[in-house]
């Protein structure tokens, strides 16, 4: 998204690093998930097992890492948990702060699964106060204080808010230790926010409407007015009279998430309910009418899973998290019922779609979709 990117540089920021009824899917004999009463698909024990297993083994993990190839000076011996103590693993540092956000909803959860001393032995590990304040000073001192904006900072973000809403007496010590990078990149976008004024959507790591939808978030859990009227402001500025979103030609070149669908996610956050339908309705007409939701939430398919083309599976995860947050923010009545059944196929049928590739041993593909498909079930429950 040019727009945002210019206007960063122009700041003086360097850019972003690189990186987008129907059957129940089982692993082996377990089901990875159960019906909720609507039909929608929502995470079993054995699923929460089987992505806690993932993560875990992917946060633990060092090499293969893009720090080796990317940004490893001649002469280095430093490893990635040396430069990043506390989210070294998953290939890289934003895709380590998702699956820690993962590991906590897991366990918050499902607390009773056999992986859970493993997850809560792991988190400790993570949230030490003296990790956690390197972190800080690599995030401050890179890139011009912008390392991993918006994608991977706001991710730290939704840590933070996961943690908030949990009474767990190791939960609210992760969450004190944590609350100096939190409070570091809120303030980032405090000052960000103000200073952009035209974005264009994006569903890869640029995406100004995951970086703000999370960071509101953030600040309705801990009170902060600022960063609340910032996001709002931001928010209405960029996307507030947005008309008919041609949501049918995406994914954009390498998406890994919905760019029509994520501003969606962060309006009805901002926006009364019935604000938010008048909004939604003008924003992608299709979707509210029974006849015409295949068009808009059609699955974009490819034979080939692994690499770039694991990223089509992660858009359609992320297209389902979308879509149950709006389920979440629509007055009930908004959609009829055939309309809803139509939401809920699709939404199935995403998820077994997305399920074909994880779980086979690809690092590329576990080593973040463990947390998309999670987030994709119970993200706003």
């Amino acid at each position: 998204m040019k727009h945002l990117l210019f206007a960063l540089l122009l700041l003086g920021f360097s850019s972003f690093g690189q990186e987008s009824s129907g059957f129940i899917l089982n692993t082996g004999e377990n089901q990875l998930v159960n019906k909720l009463p609507d039909g929608r698909y929502t995470l079993s024990d054995e699923g929460a097992s089987y992505f806690a297993k993932l993560s875990l083994d992917c946060a633990s993990k060092s090499s293969p890492h893009y720090y080796f190839r990317a940004i490893r000076k001649k002469g280095d011996t430093d490893g990635p948990k040396d430069v990043w103590p506390s989210f070294y693993g998953c290939y890289d540092w934003h895709s380590s702060v998702h699956n820690h956000w993962c590991m906590i909803k897991i366990l918050k959860s499902h607390p009773n699964i056999p992986e859970a001393e493993e997850l809560r032995q792991r988190l400790s590990e993570s949230f030490t106060a003296e990790n956690i304040l390197k972190e800080v000073e690599y995030v401050r001192s890179h890139e011009n204080g912008l390392f991993e904006f918006p994608y991977g900072q706001s991710w730290a973000l939704k840590v933070a808010d996961e943690l908030h809403s949990w009474d767990d007496p190791m939960a609210k010590e992760w969450l004190q230790n944590l609350m100096p990078l939190t409070k570091y990149i809120a303030q980032v976008h405090t000052i960000v926010w103000k200073q952009v004024n035209q974005v264009e959507l994006s569903g890869s790591h640029d995406s100004p409407a995951m970086g703000l939808s999370f960071a509101y978030d953030y600040a309705v859990a801990f009170g902060d007015k600022k960063l609340q009227k910032v996001v709002s402001s931001a928010a209405m500025k960029y996307y507030g009279n947005l008309e008919n979103v041609a949501i049918t030609k995406e994914p954009y070149e390498y998406d890994f998430m919905s760019a029509s669908l994520l501003v969606a996610d962060l309006m009805r956050k901002i926006m009364k309910p019935e604000k938010f339908v008048k909004w939604s309705k003008g924003f992608c007409p299709d979707l509210f009418v029974a006849a015409n939701v295949k068009s808009p939430l059609q699955i974009k398919r490819s034979e080939k899973h692994d690499g770039y083309e694991s990223h089509w599976d992660g858009y359609h995860l992320n297209r389902i998290w979308c879509l149950n947050g709006m389920l979440k923010s629509l007055p009930e009545g908004t959609l009829d019922e055939s309309t809803k059944k139509e939401w809920v196929k699709a939404m199935n049928d995403m998820w077994d779609y997305a399920q074909e590739s994880i779980g086979k041993g690809n690092y590329d593909i576990d080593h973040w979709l463990s947390s998309f498909s999670v987030f994709a079930l119970i993200g706003y429950d």
